[in-house]
């Protein structure tokens, strides 16, 4: 053994939950690993030849394999704006070849890696391993794949082997767990040392802030307000995302010094992170509200106490106390992430358990950014959360809200709202369960047809000999009216195979059916069908994608008129389907801030104008959380759309805007009108 540690191993909760799969063959995972780093540095669209086992050649995007199977574990990087390169761990391991050095990459970068390993037992499967996964490392697995990726590897660099269905350690796995640290399950499943001793630290330091009455919790503000996102943050990675609130309240701060004018700090703001004078009042009036500034003298402005304690780079938990003491529901936030979450489902908790009835998706996620920076909660995939043990031992030191008595858990099963959660799980969970299982083709049919159904389709399951497996039919107008034919491919190796996909059986049955278009929905496919589907003008849609877009639906339907078109375009079909998406969240999301934007200034203490707003104020105030900046157009129509009798919530005269009835009824009335449709 050469070099075993590759670098320090990261904590539990900054670990990836996934690791990824080079399409090439189980085993063979370490090779091609090496044949993909030795064609690097690459452009994202090159396409990158591997030779895999049996004399097969395969054929991957660069980028695309980089993204998604690569860059979690820390093995390649970018370089610029396109190009990929091998990390400096990746190219350490191509000059040493030691397969213990990239098993302690892997390790310390991936969870349940080095940990699977180590619960190996005699007679292990995987499902014993899946199992352990779940109940003794809170990973929320519902299928093998991700430990049938994990061992794929291992068995890649030798270190288990499979002796039919049991799952063996080798001498070298043994060599290797002897050198190498890993988390047991009281460390993950609960509050570390660190943890622990961070929390003894906190309560210290808090004081008055973990003392606070229940009287003084409910009197907490309910609105945090503008916060400027302006530059890229090192918290998230450069070119990932804008600056985090957390990042950006310690520069707010920081730029401050000891003290400046107000004309001063305007111009800092505009200079550091081009905030116009509109925007700098909105902010500022924010930034009061946290209690990290306050007036000194005529026009000018100082830290505070605990301003200045939040400059340091360490101070993220401190500040979340802080703002915890001053916001409603921001520490609660913790206590009902045990089971991950969506923002939509924190919003209902916030107005039913805790009396939050201004809480928008747009607040939350404010406050989830907050907790998120400060190690106290973590994403786990695009729109869940879920507490960490550290955050956990932090809820400790707080005093919280007490919720509403005569309330319960808010889940999907009493979800009044809208979300995320209006998919039913079942769906979700036979896809990707029936999908990975090549013995379970009649039950994942039925799962696509659910699905399409979801979509707003007539969906019929019928398979057999001659049939289609799913019939779709959009029900609209004569003229409008179109069916699509869904052929259902489970694959065991969650690869669809070339020969798996017939393509004259395909046109036979679009003929037969008399369909406009076809979709084939399995786990993956194999490279060269992808080329070969839009050659015979066929949509591929792998299982997760689908999942991704009834998610997407049931927050932001595409109309079936739209979705047309959409599937008219074979070869940008997702591309094409994630636009239309991004439009309407972007919609919704103007809505939601114009609603918060006007609600602020209609109870604003010292109103400028009467409650009123103009487009101009309302474009400039957002213009920063929009990118690209909102159009008069685009405001315009949402405005007209909120300022129409059916919705009134807003009153326009002489082009200025303001709140008529309060956000809750807003909403309300919304969910009504939507509740009065009858579904067919």
């Amino acid at each position: 053994m050469q070099e075993t540690q590759a670098g320090p191993v990261k904590p539990w909760r900054d670990r990836s939950n996934t690791i990824g799969y080079i399409t090439g063959g189980m085993e063979a995972q370490v090779d091609l690993l090496r044949q993909v780093l030795a064609q690097l540095p690459a452009d994202s669209k090159a396409v990158l030849i591997l030779h895999a086992p049996g004399g097969k050649t395969v054929s991957v995007e660069c980028g695309d394999l980089c993204v998604k199977q690569l860059s979690s574990a820390g093995l390649v990087e970018r370089s610029g704006r396109s190009a990929w390169v091998p990390s400096e761990y990746a190219q350490r391991w191509l000059e040493n070849q030691d397969p213990y050095f990239l098993a302690a990459k892997l390790h310390g970068n991936v969870k349940f890696f080095g940990e699977l390993l180590a619960s190996i037992n005699d007679g292990t499967t995987h499902s014993d391993l899946l199992e352990t996964a779940r109940s003794s490392y809170g990973l929320n697995w519902n299928s093998p794949d991700q430990v049938r990726r994990r061992t794929g590897w291992l068995r890649s660099l030798g270190l288990i082997e499979l002796w039919g269905q049991r799952v063996v350690r080798t001498s070298k796995g043994n060599d290797f767990l002897k050198k190498t640290p890993t988390s047991s399950p009281e460390d993950t499943m609960g509050a570390t040392q660190e943890d622990q001793d961070a929390l003894k630290g906190l309560q210290l330091t808090l004081g008055e802030l973990a003392q606070l009455e229940q009287v003084d919790l409910r009197k907490r503000r309910a609105l945090i307000g503008y916060i400027p996102r302006g530059n890229a943050s090192g918290n998230r990675g450069a070119g990932e995302s804008p600056l985090t609130p957390t990042a950006s309240i310690r520069l707010l701060v920081a730029m401050m010094g000891n003290g400046l004018t107000v004309e001063s700090f305007g111009e800092r703001c505009s200079d550091e992170l081009g905030i116009s004078r509109n925007s700098f009042t909105t902010m500022m009036h924010a930034l009061r509200h946290t209690g990290l500034v306050e007036q000194t003298a005529f026009n000018f402005f100082a830290p505070t106490e605990i301003g200045h304690q939040i400059k340091r780079p360490d101070s993220d938990r401190l500040l979340v106390a802080h703002l915890h003491a001053r916001y409603l529901f921001f520490g609660e936030i913790i206590n009902h992430l045990d089971k991950p979450s969506t923002t939509s489902n924190l919003v209902a908790v916030a107005k039913e358990q805790y009396g939050f009835t201004q809480a928008s998706n747009g607040e939350i996620r404010v406050r989830l950014s907050f907790l998120q920076d400060a190690g106290l909660v973590e994403r786990v995939d695009w729109q869940r959360f879920r507490v960490t043990p550290g955050g956990r031992a932090f809820a400790q030191a707080l005093e919280l809200q007490s919720p509403k008595t005569g309330t319960t858990e808010h889940s999907a099963e009493n979800e009044p709202e809208i979300s995320v959660d209006a998919v039913p799980s079942s769906i979700i969970d036979d896809l990707r369960a029936y999908g990975r299982d090549g013995s379970e083709s009649k039950a994942f049919e039925s799962a696509v047809g659910k699905a399409f159904s979801f979509l707003g389709f007539h969906a019929e399951h019928l398979g057999g000999p001659g049939r289609t497996d799913v019939l779709a039919t959009a029900q609209l107008a004569k003229q409008d009216r179109y069916r699509v034919i869904i052929d259902a491919k489970s694959s065991g190796n969650e690869i669809v195979a070339e020969s798996s996909v017939k393509f004259d059986v395909l046109r036979d049955h679009k003929r037969k059916h008399k369909a406009d278009y076809v979709v084939v929905v399995g786990p993956d496919f194999a490279p060269r069908l992808k080329n070969w589907a839009v050659d015979n003008e066929v949509v591929l849609l792998c299982i997760e994608d689908l999942v991704a877009i009834l998610e997407r639906q049931s927050l932001h339907p595409i109309a079936l008129t739209e979705m047309r078109e959409i599937f008219a375009r074979v070869d940008t079909f997702k591309d094409d389907l994630v636009e239309q998406y991004q439009i309407l969240e972007r919609r919704t999301a103007l809505m939601d801030r114009i609603i918060s934007l006007s609600f602020q200034e209609a109870t604003d203490e010292d109103p400028i104008a009467e409650g009123y707003i103009s487009v101009e104020n309302i474009i400039y105030a957002i213009r920063k959380e929009f990118s690209p900046r909102p159009s008069t157009e685009e405001m315009d129509e949402v405005l007209s759309f909120l300022a129409n009798p059916i919705v009134a919530a807003l009153e326009v005269t002489k082009g200025r805007y303001k709140l008529v009835d309060s956000p809750k009824n807003i909403s309300l009335r919304l969910r009504g009108l939507g509740g009065t449709i009858k579904t067919h």
